[in-house]
């Protein structure tokens, strides 16, 4: 079958090129972090930088929308859903909401100390794999209740690494789900969670 451009959807097209673009942006806010993160500015870069910043910063204040329309972090076909504040991730294998693989990076952005990822950037890329799965299309709205993580091994910086995440039962509103974060054999932190489905009307 020949593609006909005629009959094409306008509207795949358009999601297609907001995908592309965002893409392109979130990995160019990526590598500004990362380089920032890495920097030992002098007086002068830094002050341009700030006035650089300042002046994005008015600009994109005149393009806010409400929550609903926004791109950042709700865009689930790119990697880390189009958001560069969370470790650089990305869903190879799903059917959720029951479980998930896939791989990652911690960039010099999530760097702790001693090439090894703030301890804190582990929890919360669980939490966004678990989100995944507890608020899989078609599933009722829900929340994290808790999120415990055990480390196991040091997270390097840089390193190719793989995830899964599954859930592992449910009761009524709660869900209980697992996940494992590798660096090739080596287990390097595990952590279970317990999401819950909002009553109607909550927030």
């Amino acid at each position: 079958m020949t593609d006909d451009s005629s009959t094409a959807d306008p509207r795949a097209e358009s999601i297609s090129s907001v995908h592309r673009y965002h893409a392109e942006l979130i990995s160019q806010l990526r590598g500004f972090l990362d380089e920032f993160s890495s920097a030992s500015l002098t007086e002068e870069s830094s002050e341009e930088l700030r006035a650089t910043l300042a002046d994005l910063t008015e600009r994109l204040a005149a393009e806010r929308v409400p929550e609903e329309e926004r791109h950042y972090g709700r865009l689930f076909r790119l990697p880390a859903a189009g958001q560069a504040t969370t470790p650089w991730y990305e869903v190879l294998e799903s059917t959720p909401p029951d479980s998930l693989t896939g791989r990652a990076v911690f960039g010099p952005f999530f760097l702790g100390g001693r090439g090894a990822a703030h301890g804190g950037s582990i929890p919360l890329l669980f939490d966004e794999l678990f989100g995944w799965l507890a608020n899989a299309e078609g599933m009722p709205a829900s929340r994290t209740a808790y999120l415990n993580t055990r480390y196991r091994s040091v997270v390097r910086i840089g390193a190719g690494l793989t995830f899964s995440a599954w859930t592992e039962r449910a009761e009524g509103r709660k869900r209980f789900l697992r996940a494992e974060l590798r660096d090739g054999p080596t287990l390097c932190a595990e952590a279970e969670s317990l999401f819950v489905t909002l009553r109607p009307g909550q927030a």
